[in-house]
């Protein structure tokens, strides 16, 4: 799996998901969006490490099963208006891998013009920026065909526990659940 991340990112969105997917032994990139594997500062001032920066991500043929990234307005914007992340994006879906974006992140999708028509969620003031192109859903998380969407900070857990699931079944997820006393 891969997830990008930028200054300004919502943590929790980034390190829930990662956390979750590592405890069910996913091997996880991180790479910054920025030409810099230099660490970036989330919305919260919590300082995160990329392994890498995004164009070595797309100086490689290495497919993902996985590519996601973290919300926060400011981000999300910024995904949005990189070209470099749409093509990842758009490479990896149209080799059917898994699509993944949450909170005001689902915007970029838009932009990019990810799976238009599908069934979507985002944070719900944003929703409007989906400018129709989406079927859109107050569900926590949606997944329809191979991208997945979530609404916020409050569903990062579920979120990632959904990734899991799709990775590696539900008997991972859901035991990754268990041992975190998630209910």
């Amino acid at each position: 799996a891969v997830v990008s991340t930028q200054s300004t990112g919502e943590e929790v969105e980034f390190t829930t998901p990662v956390d979750i997917l590592r405890r069910g032994g996913v091997g996880v990139t991180v790479c910054s969006i920025d030409d810099s594997a230099d660490p970036v500062a989330g919305r919260c001032g919590i300082k995160i490490s990329p392994d890498c920066s995004i164009s070595e991500i797309t100086s490689s043929d290495t497919v993902y099963d996985l590519v996601f990234v973290p919300g926060g307005l400011a981000a999300a914007e910024a995904y949005a208006a990189s070209k470099i992340v749409g093509d990842i994006f758009r490479r990896h879906n149209d080799l059917g891998k898994i699509v993944a974006a949450i909170c005001a992140s689902p915007i970029a999708f838009n932009v990019h013009k990810i799976n238009h028509g599908r069934k979507a969620t985002c944070y719900p003031a944003l929703a409007v920026r989906l400018d129709g192109n989406y079927s859109y859903s107050s569900d926590p998380v949606v997944v329809d065909g191979n991208m997945v969407t979530s609404r916020g900070p409050g569903t990062a857990f579920a979120y990632g526990l959904k990734l899991l699931e799709l990775l590696c079944g539900k008997q991972s997820s859901d035991k990754v659940a268990a041992d975190m006393l998630y209910q």
